[in-house]
C-alpha cells in the first residue's frame, strides 16, 4: 500500500499534536489540583495551541492547493502562499504571548512568592480545607512558611496552631516545594510551545524544500514515492509498484524494458553475426569438396580398365 507525502505528514502531525495536547493536559491538571496560582485561561490557550496551530496550517495549506487546481497550477507554484502566510503569523504571534506569559510563572524564583501567599491566604479565608490539604499532603508539610503558619487543621476550639505538626509530625513549610511545582508546570507547558514551534518549522521546511528530511527517515519503498509528489508527478504510485525485489522485478517502463531486451539480445545478434561470416567459407569448403569427387571417380575407373 502506498501513502502520499500528505498523508505521511499528516499522521505525524496527528501523532505530534495529540502528545503536545496531553502533556499540556497533564500540566494544567496539576495547577489545578495543587492551586497553583497561574491563570486558568493562559493554561487553557497553552492546552488548545496545538489543536489551533494544525487547523491553521492544515486549512492554509488545502485552501491554496485548491487555489493550485482552480488556475491549473503544478503543485507549489505558489511560492509565497499568502494564506500560509498569514497562519503561520497568527501563530507565531499566539505561541510568543503565551510563552511570555508562562515565563513569569518560570522565573526568578524571588517573583514567585507574591503569588504564592496571596493565594494560600485566600485558600485559608476561605477555609479551603479541601485545598490546602491536598497541597500538604502533597509536599509532606505544613503550612505556607511554616508548619503552624496557616496550616491545616484550622485553628479552632479543639486544634491550636500547631495541630498539623502534631498530628503528622512535619515540621517544613509548603512554600519552597509548593514554588518549585510552580516553575515545573510553567516549564512544561512553555516545553510545550516550543513543540508546536519546532513543529511549525518542521512543516513549513517539508512545504518548501525540494528534498525532504522524510526520504531520509522514512523506509526506502516510501523515499521515491514522496520524491515523485514533492516534484509534482503522476507518476508516484507507478513508482512504488517498480520497488520491489530484484528477483521477477517488475516495471511498467515499456522504454526499460526495451533497453533490457536489446541488452539480453546483444550476445545472440554476435553469435548469428558470426554464423553469417562464416557460412560463405563452409559453402566454398563443400564446392570443393563436390570438384574433387569427379576427379576421384575418374582415377578409379581408369585404374579399373587397366
Amino acid at each position: 500500500m502506498a501513502y502520499t507525502r500528505k498523508q505521511v505528514v499528516t499522521c505525524i502531525s496527528i501523532i505530534y499534536i495529540i502528545f503536545s495536547t496531553a502533556l499540556s493536559g497533564y500540566a494544567s491538571s496539576r495547577l489545578n489540583r495543587l492551586s497553583i496560582p497561574v491563570s486558568s485561561s493562559l493554561s487553557g490557550f497553552t492546552t488548545a495551541l496545538p489543536i489551533i496551530a494544525g487547523l491553521l496550517l492544515e486549512g492554509s495549506y488545502d485552501l491554496t492547493r485548491r487555489q493550485e487546481r482552480r488556475h491549473r497550477l503544478p503543485r507549489g507554484a505558489t511560492t509565497r502562499p499568502p494564506l500560509v502566510i498569514v497562519a503561520n503569523t497568527i501563530i507565531f504571534i499566539y505561541s510568543t504571548v503565551v510563552i511570555t506569559l508562562l515565563g513569569t510563572h518560570a522565573a526568578p524564583p524571588s517573583g514567585l512568592n507574591c503569588g504564592l501567599e496571596g493565594r494560600w491566604r485566600e485558600l485559608f479565608k476561605q477555609k479551603d480545607s479541601e485545598a490546602i490539604r491536598t497541597i500538604q499532603d502533597a509536599f509532606k508539610c505544613c503550612g505556607l512558611l511554616n508548619p503552624h503558619d496557616q496550616a491545616w487543621p484550622f485553628p479552632d476550639k479543639t486544634h491550636n496552631a500547631h495541630a498539623c505538626e502534631e498530628a503528622f509530625g512535619r515540621t517544613n513549610g509548603c512554600l519552597n516545594a509548593w514554588k518549585g511545582e510552580e516553575q515545573r508546570v510553567a516549564g512544561i507547558l512553555m516545553a510545550v510551545v516550543g513543540l508546536v514551534f519546532v513543529w511549525q518549522f518542521a512543516i513549513i521546511i517539508v512545504s518548501t524544500r525540494q528534498t525532504s528530511w522524510l526520504r531520509r527517515i522514512l523506509p526506502g519503498r516510501f523515499s521515491p514515492m514522496i520524491a515523485d509528489e514533492e516534484h509534482g508527478s503522476p507518476n508516484g504510485q507507478r513508482r512504488a509498484i517498480q520497488h520491489l525485489p530484484d528477483f521477477n522485478r517488475y516495471s511498467d517502463n515499456a522504454v526499460a524494458e526495451v533497453d533490457d531486451s536489446e541488452e539480453e539480445g546483444e550476445p545472440q545478434r554476435a553469435i548469428e553475426a558470426s554464423d553469417r561470416d562464416v557460412e560463405p567459407i563452409r559453402k566454398a569448403v563443400a564446392g570443393s569438396g563436390n570438384a574433387e569427387e569427379p576427379l576421384h571417380s575418374a582415377t578409379q575407373n581408369e585404374w579399373a580398365r587397366q
